[in-house]
């Protein structure tokens, strides 16, 4: 068995280019039999996914395709060397090539930029510093900067352009947030005027490929490129990029002997192969659930997640994929901008419904549904198949996994207690403290102190619900536990249930306007678990807790808390 070291430096966890993977000996997830369909067509093609899912690898992968081919020349050996696409690159027409590749990822281009201008100008200079290393001599202009992707396909043979575009909606999202309308406006036309040659100078390219995270059909860049095909939610492609389970266990066999070792404390010649199936299905509630596949038929890990997880000597499960990229402020505002319900249903892993045109035909950024933008970001996914040739048809959209929950439980956190550090551990201490020893008064205190430090005009409280999710966050992030809200039991549905150590604890809550109130609705909340047997089943802890509870909005606090006996 493979050494923690040894395993540690076969993760390409620094995101490297496909020769880079293959060179040094990385493990490398074969996606290459997609990109043989890919390359037989000539019609350009658009992939959509979130950050962090493979993107820029995949296009790198094809861009030593394109240079370098399948078998070995150029001077080094083949990197495709045991791949799929070994045995099915014979079947693409041989006589075709050299050819020359144009590799541009806006993502890069639009660093310290401060304007559309900024960009145009470092779009061209990047042309023309591909034209002299291809000697390709352009025609000179008076406005060479401006003209030069027009220029390159002056001087390119027909068929002989690869274009494959990394990260095209980046000069877009660069600004969001800060952005004025006439910056907007100018970037756009830049990247208009760029992809229009796309369309009306076609017959030079060979292959055009183009990524980013979102799709816009407005009236902008695909418009006048509107040959464009869009594969994004295409079900030949639903693993082009990710992880499949399948894949994780063919590639990963060490890895995920490893980490089941770790977690069970078990020496790695001792762990069964229904142990490490244990595993996957840990590793599944967290990163798996994705799924790209408008036929609803396949899902994936985020691969990200995947690497990151094995990369920790200790296995540990943590928001990787969500901690690596920040939250922009239009996307932090789509999850805000959302009621207690939505918020609440959300978290407890209730479904979405967006209208299927607007799903599929976003305009812009400005005007695109709030689901649409969490879907492209991957905050959401597919849950359902959907049909784009039905009328009237609504997209299922659902979150994830765990660690997106999670995610986004903490960007709710933060929005209650913005100075959270302080606040947090303290809380912590006590509610475990409190669960441990079985203490309702001192949960009491505890949950009035979390109610207390919530800002009433923002957070007012005014129903249940609002009460219950706040209680769903706070357990979630701080005990590190899943939550269920409203979990279906044979007899009804208890507010929230979740496991902390050997105990199992049941919330049952009830919302007073009135002091006068409580009493009552507290009787209520006993008689309703000890009628309906809440937290009675056979996957409970040793410990069964069960807790009444009446929140007042009078006095915005628990006035009642009592523990309900077995």
């Amino acid at each position: 068995m493979k050494s923690f070291s040894q395993l540690f430096h076969e993760l390409p966890l620094a995101l490297p280019t496909f020769s880079e993977i293959r060179k040094d000996n990385l493990v490398y997830v074969d996606k290459t039999r997609y990109l043989y369909h890919l390359v037989l067509t000539r019609q350009p093609q658009l992939l959509t996914r979130p950050r962090r899912f493979g993107k820029s690898t995949l296009v790198s992968t094809l861009e030593e395709l394109f240079l370098h081919g399948v078998a070995p020349y150029d001077g080094h050996d083949s990197y495709f060397k045991g791949l799929e696409i070994e045995k099915l690159w014979p079947q693409v027409p041989r006589n075709e090539g050299p050819f020359y590749v144009l590799h541009l990822d806006f993502s890069e281009l639009i660093r310290s930029c401060h304007n559309a201008a900024d960009f145009q100008q470092k779009l061209n200079n990047k042309i023309v510093l591909f034209a002299t290393d291809a000697q390709l001599e352009l025609k000179v202009t008076s406005d060479i900067q401006r003209d030069a992707f027009d220029l390159l396909l002056d001087v390119v043979p027909n068929g002989s352009l690869v274009l494959l575009v990394d990260e095209y909606d980046a000069p877009l999202t660069r600004f969001l947030g800060t952005d004025t309308e006439a910056t907007s406006d100018a970037m756009l036309q830049v990247l208009r005027d760029f992809f229009v040659l796309v369309k009306t100078r076609a017959s030079k390219f060979r292959f055009t490929f183009i990524t980013g995270t979102s799709r816009l059909s407005d009236a902008s860049m695909f418009t006048a490129g509107n040959s464009i095909a869009d594969i994004s939610q295409d079900p030949d492609f639903g693993a082009i990029c990710g992880i499949t389970r399948a894949e994780l266990q063919r590639y990963f066999p060490d890895h995920l002997r490893y980490a089941a070792a770790q977690r069970l404390h078990l020496p790695i010649e001792q762990v069964s192969a229904q142990q490490v199936e244990q595993l996957l299905d840990e590793m599944a509630q967290w990163y798996d659930g994705y799924c790209f596949d408008s036929d609803g038929a396949t899902h994936v890990f985020s691969l990200w997640s995947v690497l990151c997880f094995f990369k920790k000597r200790t296995s540990t499960f943590n928001t990787y994929w969500f901690n690596g990229g920040g939250v922009p402020e239009i996307l932090r505002k789509s999850l805000l901008n959302r009621s207690w319900e939505e918020r609440l249903g959300l978290l407890a892993g209730d479904s979405v419904q967006v209208d299927l045109d607007a799903f599929l035909s976003p305009s812009t950024f400005a005007t695109m549904k709030d689901e649409v933008l969490l879907f492209q970001t991957g905050y959401l996914t597919l849950r359902a198949p959907y049909s784009d040739e039905a009328e009237d048809s609504e997209v299922i959209l659902g979150v994830p996994n765990q660690e997106i929950k999670r995610a986004i439980a903490r960007m709710y956190w933060v929005d209650f207690f913005p100075d959270i550090t302080g606040f947090s551990k303290a809380f912590s201490a006590e509610l475990r403290a409190s669960i441990k020893a079985q203490d309702a008064t001192s949960l009491q205190q505890c949950f009035n102190k979390l109610f207390h430090s919530i800002d009433y005009e923002h957070y007012p409280l005014t129903q249940e619900s609002a009460v219950t999710s706040v209680l769903h966050i706070a357990l979630a992030l701080v005990l590190d536990v899943r939550v269920m809200v409203n979990l279906h039991e044979s007899q009804g549905r208890a507010d929230l249930v979740f496991d902390w150590d050997q105990t199992t604890v049941v919330f049952e809550l009830k919302y007073a306007d009135k002091l006068n109130q409580t009493s009552s609705l507290l009787k209520q909340a006993v008689a309703q678990i000890q009628s309906r047997n809440y937290g009675d089943t056979l996957f409970k802890k040793p410990i069964l807790w069960r807790l009444a509870m009446v929140f007042c909005a009078e006095s915005r606090k628990l006035t009642e808390v009592q523990a309900v006996s077995e």
